[in-house]
């Protein structure tokens, strides 16, 4: 009789020994899963920062260009967003953010004028993130 408790002891304490493998697993797959929602949406955080940052400078440069003018139908505002300066306060916005929401550091800042848009692209932990607005001098041939 003592041979079939001590069994059963082995085998309930494998039975413990699997089931708390299993929870560890589960809980260390949560905690990824978790991290990762966590760093898309820093991600998409960050490039709406950026995205806002453009709008800024955007804004800022239209407000020195005469409306109605032949300056305001030629304004550069590809030469704008391609700016050194435009691209360092978009990738300090979402340097910040992307910090604050507690994402990874951006890989990487890079800002178009194309199809009637102005987008803020981003890399963050290797995976892309984009936001932009809609820009009239965007859309020229």
């Amino acid at each position: 009789m003592t041979d079939d408790r001590g069994q059963a002891l082995v085998v309930g304490a494998v039975v413990m020994a699997m089931a708390v493998v299993a929870v560890v697993g589960l809980r260390a797959a949560q905690d990824r899963m978790v991290e990762g929602v966590r760093a898309q949406r820093a991600g998409e955080a960050a490039a709406e920062a950026a995205a806002e940052a453009l709008a800024d400078a955007y804004v800022a440069y239209l407000s020195t260009v005469p409306s109605g003018s032949a300056e305001a139908r030629l304004a550069d505002v590809p030469g704008l967003v391609a700016d050194a300066k435009t691209l360092a306060a978009a990738r300090r916005a979402a340097d910040e953010l992307a910090r604050e929401n507690g994402g990874r550091p951006i890989d990487s800042v890079t800002a178009v004028c194309v199809g009637g848009r102005i987008e803020a692209r981003l890399v963050v932990g290797g995976f892309q993130h984009h936001a932009g607005f809609a820009a009239a001098e965007c859309s020229r041939p």
